[in-house]
């Protein structure tokens, strides 16, 4: 798959596409917004949660270096406690109804699946909406729905662009902490006014 835009020499095209491409303010708020949706802070969901969401994403991008990320264990601070591989495997497969999940889980993966591939039917389904409700609150579904159009909509446009099936594996430390943007801070990223 070849590129759509120039790649410096001696740079990773994923860690060009998320850290440098496009006008200094959108680059900031793009990397200020992957800081604040890995970090969140302020979200009720837990870390698992996102994970069972995030995951199958990667299979949309076809990434090797995000599908071969676990941010319980290449996040710092993601999660106190290691999340076990079924849960990817699982997740990546669409199989909610993996007796590993919990409800949420299952709910979560549910919603990402159909956000994905069959959004114009979500709104309809009385159902859905109600199991959603019975299991998260206004704020979580809103969570949900940031988190899910941050990494379909980056997704897409890394497909867009060539990238993504060819990205350099194994990852380094150093890619890994510009991809996960180590120097900006939350508290700094929410006082920058996201």
């Amino acid at each position: 798959m070849p590129y759509r835009i120039d790649v410096p020499e001696g740079k990773e095209a994923l860690d060009h596409i998320l850290n440098d491409l496009g006008t200094p303010q959108l680059v900031e708020a793009r990397k200020r917004m992957f800081r604040i949706i890995y970090d969140a802070p302020e979200t009720t969901l837990t870390p698992r949660e996102r994970e069972v969401m995030r995951f199958p994403s990667t299979a949309v991008m076809g990434c090797p270096i995000c599908n071969s990320l676990r941010l319980w264990r290449d996040w710092p601070g993601f999660s106190d406690e290691p999340i076990e591989e079924e849960l990817y495997v699982n997740a990546g497969e669409w199989n909610w109804s993996w007796d590993g999940f919990t409800p949420r889980e299952a709910l979560a993966l549910r919603f990402i699946h159909r956000f994905f591939t069959s959004v114009d039917e979500m709104n309809d389904d009385d159902e859905f909406w109600a199991a959603m409700h019975a299991h998260f609150t206004d704020t979580e579904i809103g969570d949900i729905g940031v988190m899910a159009s941050t990494w379909l909509g980056t997704g897409h446009l890394l497909k867009a662009l060539g990238i993504g099936s060819v990205c350099p594996m194994p990852v380094n430390d150093e890619l890994l902490s510009r991809l996960r943007n180590d120097n900006i801070k939350v508290a700094n990223a929410v006082a920058g006014g996201l």
